[in-house]
């Protein structure tokens, strides 16, 4: 993650560009480099999201091909089941053809977990899934191929018909268990990581841009691009309710709040929902996902018709009906919309709107090392200033009476600014803090690039500093990868040792324990083929983040 093309070094080179600006506030060619580095982590962010597009596409196509594998394998064991029974009919030994079916019934293991059974007339009976049967007699019922898809695009097998779905938590073991978990919940899970990342990152920069001066004296823009949240919210065309999503546009604390995960909606009354966040299980109880049980919570009457929750905010500008089920996906597509929005360096808004003025007579040893407006925090209506006078045990301000405790380096904020001095101060010294009068230059000062370059520093996700955002995405991968690894090795060696103590009863019908010993070997085969296919498409997932 951390080579010359991995996302974390190209996310620290962009935070730590701001650092030749504070320097050099009005240098076209440092400013230059805070765009290009801006459009590289940008273009990361959208080449990952297209790696991991076409990864599902490949999971899915893997999907078909062990589904029409498994259909085939099916039909072939259904003959056999049909010659076995006329040779068993006809005093023949059909010990050839029942090695035949063993062997389809090991490689069916290889794509879907199974238990087996045989009757009187030695026919098998296939079953996946526990009891769904896969074989009965001569007849093989078959998947149905392509994989049926609910309204979230998440992918399960079904057998006879698309309204025969097979729980997925059921399949057991096998080839296309592993697909299906990786294609339904791993993708989306990293997904979800690279989203919130970028979100966050976009958010935090993009609230402290637009609280600086750009070069032309103008209010700051956003540096990147705004998120569509329109296919955030999906549902199936019946349900009633209109619902969006977006950034709580009052929470300061909002980009540091995300959560990475989806989330369900479910109508219990017209205005009444239960909110799940599934990657905890948690409900919202109007305040924040503390309960383990269902709650219901109601959207106010406009215009407050909204419910803010983890930095998110949703708004409901239709009621719903009793039943309405809506999926919420909030980062699932914010990474390939990352853009850089910002085209010449001169738009870069590295100077603060706020100035700051030591009163000449000050005899201590302070001195400011930065002042800016913090994103997302203004002035009073008719703010003209705020002094800042020292006395005996601290501050006060503007001739109040509360003393404030100092302490050097801590920031002191009022009325939307935060002033960072450091030193010893005398009772008696004042600092006045004031927007610029008419006419005067501030766009040579960097104050507001110092707030852009301590973003790198702020804890962001789950604990991180934004510098380091990236851990949280390759730590859940890594850990999957390790995890899959170590699992499929043991459990290959079992199968292995399963498969040499079945070959020692080959050629001699199988009694009670030999079938036992059968039906371990198959879910051993299953178990390790499932934890094989993790680790193959995890180690892909690696590849695409490094």
């Amino acid at each position: 993650p951390m080579g010359d093309d991995g996302m974390g070094k190209q996310l620290n080179s962009f935070l730590n560009s701001w650092a030749d600006v504070v320097a050099s506030p009005t240098n076209q060619t440092a400013r230059g480099v805070v765009l290009t580095t801006a459009e590289e982590i940008a273009g990361r962010m959208r080449q990952t999201a297209s790696q991991l597009d076409e990864l599902t596409v490949t999971t899915r196509t893997q999907i078909e091909a062990g589904i029409g594998s498994v259909n085939r394998i099916a039909n072939d064991i259904a003959a056999l089941n049909q010659k076995i029974v006329e040779a068993s009919g006809s005093g023949r030994s059909p010990n050839d053809l029942l090695d035949q079916r063993d062997k389809l019934v090991r490689d069916l293991n290889k794509y879907v977990q199974t238990s087996t059974l045989q009757a009187d007339d030695q026919s098998l009976t296939v079953f996946i899934a526990g009891s769904y049967p896969l074989v009965l007699g001569s007849s093989a019922n078959q998947l149905v191929n392509p994989p049926t898809a609910d309204v979230a695009g998440r992918l399960s097998l079904s057998l006879g018909s698309s309204n025969a779905r097979i729980n997925n938590d059921l399949l057991g073991g096998g080839e296309l268990a592993g697909l299906l978990q990786f294609y339904n919940n791993d993708v989306g899970d990293v997904r979800n990581q690279l989203g919130r990342l970028a979100l966050s990152m976009a958010e935090l920069t993009n609230r402290q841009h637009m609280a600086g001066i750009d070069l032309n004296g103008n209010a700051g823009q956003a540096l990147f691009g705004s998120i569509n949240f329109s296919t955030a919210v999906i549902q199936e065309p019946s349900v009633a309710a209109v619902l969006s999503l977006a950034v709580d546009p009052s929470n300061l604390d909002a980009p540091t709040e995300f959560q990475a995960s989806d989330y369900t909606v479910s109508y219990t009354a017209a205005n009444q929902v239960q909110i799940r966040r599934l990657s905890d299980g948690k409900y919202f109880d109007g305040t924040d996902f503390s309960s383990n049980t269902a709650v219901d919570v109601s959207f106010p009457a406009a215009p407050g018709n909204f419910l803010n929750f983890d930095g998110l905010r949703l708004t409901q500008t239709t009621s719903g009906a009793v039943g309405d089920q809506i999926l919420l996906r909030p980062f699932a597509n914010v990474a390939q919309q990352m853009r850089v929005a910002l085209t010449s360096p001169s738009q870069l808004a590295v100077a603060s709107p706020v100035l700051v003025e030591a009163d000449p007579d000050n005899s201590g040893t302070l001195e400011v090392e930065s002042l800016y407006r913090p994103g997302g925090q203004t002035p009073p209506g008719g703010w003209t200033g705020t002094t800042i006078e020292f006395v005996s045990g601290g501050y006060t301000t503007d001739g109040g009476t509360t003393v404030v405790p100092f302490t050097s380096g801590q920031p002191i904020e009022v009325d939307g600014f935060r002033l960072t001095l450091r030193g010893a101060p005398t009772v008696g010294d004042v600092f006045t803090v004031r927007p610029p009068a008419a006419g005067e230059t501030i766009t040579q000062n960097a104050g507001n690039g110092q707030a852009l370059l301590a973003l790198r520093d702020a804890v962001a996700l789950d604990g991180y500093t934004l510098s380091d955002g990236y851990i949280p995405v390759f730590s859940a991968v890594s850990s999957s990868i390790q995890s899959a690894k170590s699992a499929a090795e043991f459990s290959s060696g079992v199968a292995e040792a399963a498969e040499s103590a079945r070959a020692n009863q080959a050629g001699v019908n199988l009694d009670e324990e030999a079938a036992r010993l059968l039906q371990f070997q198959q879910a051993y085969q299953a178990s390790a083929k499932f934890l094989q296919t993790a680790q193959s498409l995890f180690d892909t997932l690696l590849q695409t983040f490094s």
